[in-house]
């Protein structure tokens, strides 16, 4: 299957920024649509609304979102659902066209201290998010990396749900998508390889930390030997 170039962004993208991506042969937007806001138990994404439109004003027609749920044992988060149906919420009054919910699974012990259960807690409770993505209906997939997966879970093998896409940065500079250290206990197709590349050498008019270019491939996900 080709390679679809793509951005995602967690910041306000006006629509000249992302005309410029899609000028240079971008295709697939990928935009932050809840945050984890542990202060108020998580929150949509204030800027995600504009910065589709903006997407879309620019030409993108495939555009994703993903998720950074409230979590942490300190932090009195909205459940899962809730969380979910707010987000969905949004794309209905707004008719946002999104192709697929991915799931960010990393820690952030700056602000929220989240994911702080312990390993097996931690890994009970991604479940449980996933399954309320499963229950909603919505297309979704995975984010993480190695080092997160273990850092949460304890393990590069431990599986949150094996037939998920899984969407992982490398931060190499290399156009591949080769997974290096294989995690999540990947065994079926969808694997979507974002290699993440910092956009400051492809003149977004100073945006280089708003958005990240990436590749993206759908295809199948390696086993994971254990």
């Amino acid at each position: 299957m080709s390679l679809v170039h793509t951005v995602d962004c967690s910041t306000l993208v006006p629509q000249a920024t992302f005309k410029k991506a899609y000028d240079q042969g971008f295709r697939k937007a990928i935009i932050r649509g809840y945050r984890e806001a542990c202060s108020v138990g998580g929150a949509v994404d204030p800027n995600f609304v504009q910065s589709y439109e903006n997407a879309r004003a620019a030409g993108f027609t495939n555009i994703d979102t993903y998720w950074f749920p409230c979590t942490g044992s300190g932090n009195d988060c909205k459940s899962p659902e809730t969380q979910l149906a707010e987000l969905g919420e949004v794309f209905k009054a707004n008719n946002m066209k999104i192709g697929r919910i991915w799931l960010d699974l990393e820690r952030d012990q700056v602000y929220c201290n989240a994911w702080d259960y312990g390993h097996s807690d931690n890994l009970a409770h991604a479940k449980k998010i996933v399954q309320a993505l499963k229950d909603s209906g919505y297309a979704y997939g995975i984010y993480s990396s190695p080092g997160e997966w273990s850092s949460l879970f304890g393990s590069y093998s431990a599986a949150v749900d094996s037939l998920a896409p899984l969407w992982f940065a490398t931060y190499n500079n290399v156009q591949t998508v080769t997974l290096g250290t294989k995690f999540g206990g990947c065994q079926q197709r969808g694997l979507a390889n974002l290699e993440a590349m910092k956009a400051a050498g492809v003149g977004w008019d100073g945006h280089s930390s708003v958005l990240e270019a990436e590749m993206v491939r759908e295809s199948t996900c390696p086993i994971f030997w254990i």
